[in-house]
């Protein structure tokens, strides 16, 4: 009797360290399930036959990862890409530039070199992209060039 439980919580360990998900932090690779996480929530499909901008959403509270089910429930498996991983990708003001993107839907004015504190926000379903001079964009029309994959802007 004694043997069988402990059999029985062995397989239920080995089953549960089967499914666990290592976050690597790397956004934007094709992974074995055939998808590319691009942030922690969107993604696009690898493969020879699927155009490359095709970007795709996990339904709200889920999130991307390198699953065969792609889109799992927040909290119960981390995203194969972070935000946390991703929050140097974005542009920093250089003296160049007017506007940056300060999160994926969010974009602020630039003084030279300084960011100014007025945050502004894209209609929803639109990402930020100043690159495309119309600083925000159906999600679609920017492909996989998301200029700032942070979820909220740095305070």
């Amino acid at each position: 009797m004694q043997q069988s439980q402990i059999l029985r919580n062995l397989f239920l360990f080995a089953a549960l360290s089967s499914m666990a998900v290592v976050v690597l932090g790397v956004c934007d690779s094709c992974q074995t399930n055939n998808v590319a996480c691009l942030n922690e929530t969107h993604y696009r499909f690898c493969g020879d036959n699927v155009a490359p901008n095709q970007v795709a959403q996990c339904p709200t509270g889920q999130v991307c990862t390198n699953l065969s089910i792609i889109c799992m429930d927040e909290g119960l498996y981390d995203a194969s890409c972070s935000d946390t991983a991703a929050d140097g990708s974005c542009p920093s003001c250089d003296g160049t530039t007017m506007f940056v993107c300060t999160s994926r839907t969010t974009f602020q004015q630039c003084n030279g070199t300084s960011l100014l504190s007025q945050v502004t926000y894209c209609k929803d379903n639109k990402i930020c992209s100043i690159n495309s001079g119309k600083y925000c964009v159906d999600l679609c029309e920017a492909g996989d060039s998301i200029e700032c994959d942070r979820t909220t802007p740095l305070a």
